[in-house]
């Protein structure tokens, strides 16, 4: 895996103290984490949520982070390094508690070229069912 360093450098994003203690909360997470969940727990770093907001922004937008949606309205984030500006991998959906959770082993199917004038931009799979805990 490329470094910190790295990775804002193929980006072409600006490596700053904020961003990269940001993305290696991303990178050391068990699983993706709503903007709520990221506050807090870099709130000793002075972090507030405009520039955490305006930094998952930027590394969405630069592929290194990808945005899942479990149901409720609620983003959460969590850091890839594909370099797939969509999805790479499908995400498992607990409809109990909501736990998201990246497939990173699961491929996405191949889906065949749109008709003429379409663009795909995304691709988003989700397996919704039962966590572990809530089985």
């Amino acid at each position: 895996m490329a470094t910190i360093d790295q990775i804002f450098h193929n980006a072409g994003l600006k490596h700053t103290p904020g961003r990269e203690a940001l993305l290696n909360l991303l990178m050391n997470s068990a699983g993706p984490m709503t903007q709520e969940e990221i506050s807090g727990k870099l709130k000793d770093t002075g972090l507030n949520r405009v520039p955490i907001y305006r930094a998952l922004d930027s590394f969405t937008k630069a592929g290194i982070v990808h945005r899942v949606e479990n149901g409720d309205r609620i983003w959460k984030f969590a850091f890839c390094d594909c370099g797939n500006h969509g999805h790479c991998h499908p995400h498992f959906i607990c409809r109990n508690c909501g736990k998201v959770e990246c497939l990173l082993g699961v491929k996405l199917p191949d889906v065949p070229k749109p008709k003429a004038g379409y663009i795909i931009e995304e691709r988003e799979f989700y397996l919704r069912g039962l966590c572990a805990r809530c089985s």
